[in-house]
């Protein structure tokens, strides 16, 4: 790597995640570059601020980078390390975006030479709209980032795509590529395909039963919405990651099996216990949780309904130095009030939080 400069970053890729890296990067600083298939995309990612170093060409955005995030499909991302290394200095770290992780690290550590170096990451954050016209410099505040450290990549270059990655403002987690990739084909995969499922059997019935989907409400949306993903991008995501996939396929057969037996003996303290349980399970999972982790550190505080209440709470803690990372209004009780949830990087701001509130006179407690 050049000494005597700022870490250099290009980003392969200038979609919705590649390009909203780019942004929390040029945030804090650092010199980015990137590339992208679709020069319009190169120019637009420039001009929102997703790169502030144009490229003159492939070949050039990798030679300047010390680090080089691949953000394409998984599918491509091997062979788009391979395309960079005639063109990269020896010492260049390499890091993906992708969501499976075993197939990608065993197909680049099956070529990558020793003096190169290749840390496998995933940003578990995301949207169902895609492209450059969607990117956020927030999409990675608050949100779970998984790092792969592996034995054939010294730990020095870890620590160093962590630092990087912690200015974004994600949460670093440390998981085996094994246990990453079982771990989001239950919770990531496996919805999105019973999501799919869910739509497919819908409109199925809508071309029996017209008028079907005009009565689809909120509940039906909500859980259909990551169908709208990228059918190409998760093509390749379920292949990538099948074993695992199957696997969770399996689980949730198991389960919606029982549940017929269930229903068809018309066992109602079985179906009660079955539905009690699912809903203590979702209650579980923090409201605003942008990871598969509990992340934050919640409280809850009552408000009263009148105007500046809620911006007496900000002001408070502001004035405290207490950084707040996340706000959210459970409920609103018109002529009566409602409840604030606010979260924050670690315990002992949880505290002070609710003992500076209660000092002023709310009700507030830990979450």
């Amino acid at each position: 790597m050049t000494a005597g400069r700022e870490k250099r970053i290009a980003i392969i890729g200038l979609g919705l995640m590649g390009g909203s890296l780019g942004c929390a990067f040029v945030r804090n600083g650092l010199e980015v570059t990137g590339w992208d298939n679709d020069p319009e995309v190169i120019a637009e990612a420039y001009q929102v601020g997703a790169i502030n170093i144009l490229p003159l060409c492939f070949e050039s955005a990798v030679a300047a980078a010390d680090y080089i995030f691949i953000a394409t499909p998984v599918a491509i991302i091997p062979g788009i390390i391979r395309d960079c290394l005639p063109h990269a200095a020896p010492g260049t770290v390499f890091s993906d975006l992708g969501s499976i992780k075993e197939q990608i690290m065993e197909a680049v550590f099956a070529f990558l030479p020793p003096e190169y170096y290749f840390v496998p990451g995933h940003p578990m954050t995301g949207s169902e709209k895609h492209g450059i016209s969607a990117i956020d410099p927030f999409l990675f505040e608050n949100a779970a980032y998984i790092v792969i450290r592996d034995s054939r990549t010294p730990e020095q270059i870890n620590a160093g795509v962590v630092e990087l990655i912690k200015c974004t403002g994600a949460h670093i987690i440390d998981l085996a590529a094994a246990e990453h990739d079982r771990i989001v084909g239950m919770v990531s995969h496996l919805p999105h395909l019973i999501a799919v499922v869910l739509a497919d059997t819908a409109g199925r019935a809508e071309e029996a039963h017209p008028g079907t989907l005009a009565l689809a409400a909120g509940g039906f949306r909500d859980t259909t919405r990551v169908a709208t993903g990228s059918p190409g991008l998760w093509e390749e995501i379920i292949r990538g990651n099948r074993t695992k996939v199957l696997e969770s396929i399996d689980a949730f057969e198991q389960q919606l099996q029982t549940l017929r037996q269930i229903v068809a003996a018309d066992d109602r303290m079985a179906l009660l216990q079955f539905l009690e349980r699912a809903r203590e399970v979702r209650l579980q999972i923090p409201a605003k949780n942008k990871g598969f982790l509990s992340l934050l550190y919640e409280m809850v505080v009552t408000i009263e309904d009148r105007p500046g209440t809620i911006e007496a709470v900000l002001r408070y803690l502001s004035q405290a130095e207490i950084n707040i990372k996340d706000i959210e209004i459970l409920r609103i009780r018109e002529g009566e009030g409602g409840t604030l949830r606010l979260a924050f990087e670690n315990d002992t701001a949880v505290d002070k939080a609710v003992a500076l509130l209660e000092s002023q006179g709310f009700k507030a407690w830990r979450r």
